[in-house]
Parts: C-alpha cells; sequence; structure tokens
C-alpha cells in the first residue's frame, strides 16, 4: 500500500506540472535532459546544494517528500501536487509561489474557521466542477493524435523526429487504452506501471525482432 500511495503521489505531482505546461504553451514543468544529479564526490566537496539549481519537476518531487516527512512526523497525512487544484489555480489567474501560499491559507482556513459553511455545499455541486476540472485535466490531443499515427505514421515522427512504424504506433496507442482502462476500473498506480511496462517490453521485443530481420537481409 506505502509503495502505491508514493507511485501515485509522484505521479500526480509530475502530472499536475506537465498539464501547467500544456495550458500555458511553457516547459517549465517538462524534464530537462541536461540535468545532472551531484554524485557523491561533489557532496563532499560541498556542504549544501542550491535547490534552484534543479529542474523544476526534481524540486517539486524534494518538495513534496520533505513536507510529507514533516508531516508524518506531527501525525498528518501525506499529500502530493493535485491537478484538479493546479487547474483551478491556472483558470483563476494564478501562477506563481504567491498563489500557492493563498492556497495553503485558505485550506487551514476552512478546516478551522469555515467548516460548517463547506459542509453546505451540495454534492451535485462538488461534482459539477469536478466534472468540469477533469475534462479540461485530460490531454484530449494527444489522444486523438495517438490514433492519427496508427492511421498515418509517416506524419507523426517520434519526439527526436525520426519516423515511427505502424506497429510501434499501435503499440502505444494499445498502452495508452490498458492504462486508461486499469486506472479508471483499478488502481491508478497498477494502471500506469501496466501501460508502461506494456510499451516498453513490446517495443523492445519489437525492436529485436526488426534487427534480427534486418541483420538476415544483409546476411543475404
Amino acid at each position: 500500500a506505502a509503495v502505491s500511495i508514493t507511485i501515485i503521489a509522484l505521479v500526480e505531482t509530475l502530472l499536475a506540472g506537465k498539464v501547467v505546461d500544456d495550458m500555458t504553451g511553457k516547459k517549465f514543468c517538462t524534464l530537462d535532459d541536461e540535468a545532472t544529479v551531484p554524485t557523491e564526490d561533489e557532496v563532499e566537496l560541498y556542504d549544501e546544494y542550491i535547490l534552484s539549481d534543479y529542474d523544476v519537476p526534481t524540486r517539486s518531487v524534494v518538495a513534496m517528500s520533505a513536507g510529507n516527512l514533516i508531516s508524518a512526523f506531527l501525525g498528518g497525512f501525506g499529500g502530493c501536487g493535485l491537478i484538479p487544484q493546479t487547474v483551478l489555480n491556472l483558470k483563476s489567474g494564478g501562477g506563481g509561489p504567491f498563489s500557492s501560499i493563498s492556497y495553503a491559507i485558505a485550506m487551514a482556513s476552512f478546516v478551522v474557521f469555515f467548516a460548517p459553511l463547506v459542509g453546505k455545499i451540495s454534492q451535485a455541486a462538488l461534482a459539477g466542477i469536478m466534472l468540469a476540472i477533469a475534462y479540461d485535466t485530460v490531454s484530449w490531443g494527444s489522444s486523438v493524435e495517438a490514433i492519427k499515427a496508427v492511421i498515418n505514421p509517416s506524419s507523426h515522427p517520434d519526439v527526436n523526429g525520426r519516423a515511427a512504424s505502424r506497429t510501434q504506433r499501435l503499440i502505444e496507442l494499445l498502452a495508452l487504452g490498458i492504462s486508461s482502462y486499469v486506472c479508471f476500473f483499478g488502481n491508478l498506480a497498477v494502471g500506469i506501471i501496466a501501460g508502461v511496462t506494456f510499451q516498453r517490453g513490446l517495443l523492445s521485443i519489437y525492436k529485436r525482432l526488426d534487427s534480427g530481420g534486418s541483420n538476415m537481409e544483409a546476411a543475404y
């Protein structure tokens, strides 16, 4: 259970950052390929590292881990970056550190002072808000692109600009379907792991078979 919660918290936090990038058209929360983690020798040379030297996803995970550790010592529950609250924050015009601080203060105020008023909000109203946020959260464009890539793979190269076969695109689409199904009807962590394992495994097998066939043709 602890491992599942950890995976869900990490994925939810990183996905919240990805949603920010998709909604703003920027790449602040995208993993930086050039970002490096200090080695043991580098740690011995410096007493501490400035957290701003790391990319945004790394800082987000470190901050979440530190917050959960402190919360556990104080007898509280763990938490993570949440996509619905992130979307609502952006829709309301937020986007900086002050908006996060305001959210924390507002949540504490609702729990301590305004709990009776919040309890009067109907479940129907809350459900409508969650449905609207869920619709905005889904990456509809990427899902449609995955289907188009299967139909016409030549016009949809991979992230490196290289052409991908229809089989590769079909594997990716099947991984998307498996993850969506398991996450919706089962467990989020299991769905993510199943989708990634399915995609990586089949792509590895496909590449081995494809390279083996090419070697056989070259031999003849």
